[in-house]
C-alpha cells in the first residue's frame, strides 16, 4: 500500500472508534490528586474480562480456484495483512476446480461449522469477475462470508440459519481503482481485513434481498428407498453424494451407481478389501462412494450429477 492507502486506513481505523489506549504515558494530563488511586479488580472479574478477549477471534479463511503455482494468493494476503497484521488468516484449499462455483459452496459449507464464532470465510471462485456479478458480504449468527455474488454461498443462504446479505459498494474499503480481473485482492481482501479489524458490517453497503443461489439438488424418497446423486468428487475419488445420514434410517440393502452395486453400508474404509469398492457415511454426514486404496471417481466411472440409488433390505 502506497501512503495514499496509509493515510485513508488510518482515517477509516479512527472513524470506526478503535480504542486509543496507545497513548504514551507522556502525553497523558498529570494526575492532580495528592495520592495515587488505586483501581483494584476482582479475580472473578478478571477472569471474565479474559474470557471476552479471547473470544474476540480474528481469523480470516481462504478458499479459491488460484490454485498456489502463482502468486495471487500471496498478493491477497499482502494486502490483508497491511490492513490488519494482527489477524490470521487460514488456507482452506486453493485447489477448488478451475470455476467450480458448486463445488466451492460445498466445501465452504463444509469447513464453516467447524470454526469459533466471528471467523470471516472469504472464498473466490469467480468466472465472471468484471462482469454485472455483485461483490457481497453475508452475515449469519456465527460468521461472516464474503465473495462474489454468484452462487458461492448457496448451502449458507439455503440453510434454517437466519442470514443477512449486503452488497459491496462502500469505497473507502477497497484498494484504489479496483482492477476488473482481480476483485479478489481488490475488492474482497480489504473488505474481509476491515471486517477483522471492527468495521460495522452495515458500513460495507446496502442490503441485498435476492443474493443468487445455484439450484440445489435435493434427494428423493422413494417407496423402496432414496434417490440422489454425486455432487463433490475429493482429491482421494471419494464421491460425495447429497444424501444425508438422517435420510438412511431403515437397513440399507443396496446402494447402486452407475452399473455398479455395493450391498450395505460399510463404518469405514478398512471394512472392505483392498481395491472393493464400499459406501459409507462420510465426515460431514452424507453418503459416500469410495474404493479402499483406490480412485472410486477413475475405477468406476463416476461424474458428478450421477444418480445414486439407494434400496432398503
Amino acid at each position: 500500500m502506497d501512503a495514499r492507502d496509509d493515510k485513508r486506513l488510518w482515517r477509516y481505523i479512527k472513524t470506526v472508534g478503535r480504542p486509543q489506549n496507545n497513548e504514551s504515558s507522556r502525553n497523558r494530563a498529570p494526575c492532580t490528586s495528592s495520592s495515587a488511586i488505586i483501581i483494584t479488580m476482582s479475580p472473578a472479574k478478571r477472569k471474565a474480562r479474559h474470557r471476552d478477549r479471547t473470544m474476540k477471534t480474528s481469523i480470516i479463511t481462504l478458499t479459491t480456484d488460484f490454485g498456489t503455482r502463482d502468486g495471487y494468493v500471496g498478493q491477497m494476503k499482502g494486502v490483508i495483512f497491511s490492513i490488519n497484521p494482527s489477524c490470521m488468516v487460514v488456507d482452506i484449499t486453493h485447489d477448488i476446480a478451475p470455476f467450480a462455483i458448486r463445488e466451492a459452496a460445498l466445501v465452504v459449507k463444509g469447513i464453516s461449522s467447524y470454526f469459533p464464532p466471528g471467523v470471516i470465510h472469504l472464498s473466490v471462485v469467480d468466472p465472471g469477475v468484471g462482469g454485472a456479478r455483485r461483490p457481497i458480504a453475508v452475515k449469519t449468527e456465527k460468521s461472516l462470508f464474503v465473495g462474489p455474488d454468484n452462487g458461492l454461498f448457496s448451502y449458507i443462504l439455503t440453510s434454517s440459519a437466519p442470514w443477512q446479505a449486503r452488497e459491496i459498494t462502500n469505497e473507502a474499503l477497497l484498494m484504489p481503482d479496483p482492477h476488473p480481473t482481480f476483485h479478489g485482492r481488490d475488492i474482497f481482501a480489504p473488505v474481509s481485513a476491515f471486517l477483522s479489524a471492527g468495521a460495522e458490517f452495515e458500513s460495507i453497503g446496502p442490503i441485498l434481498d435476492d443474493p443468487i443461489v445455484l439450484p440445489c439438488p435435493s434427494p428423493q424418497e422413494t417407496s423402496s428407498g432414496v434417490l440422489g446423486e454425486v455432487i463433490y468428487i475429493d482429491r482421494f475419488g471419494n464421491a460425495t453424494t447429497n444424501i444425508e445420514s438422517g435420510m438412511l434410517g431403515h437397513a440399507v440393502g443396496e446402494v447402486q451407481v452407475g452399473h455398479t452395486r455395493i450391498l450395505g453400508l460399510s463404518r469405514c474404509f478398512a471394512d472392505a478389501r483392498v481395491g472393493m469398492p464400499l459406501a459409507l457415511i462420510n465426515s460431514f454426514g452424507f453418503l459416500e462412494i469410495a474404493i479402499n486404496g483406490g480412485c472410486a471417481a477413475e475405477e468406476l466411472d463416476i461424474k458428478v450429477g450421477d444418480y445414486v440409488n439407494v434400496s432398503w433390505t
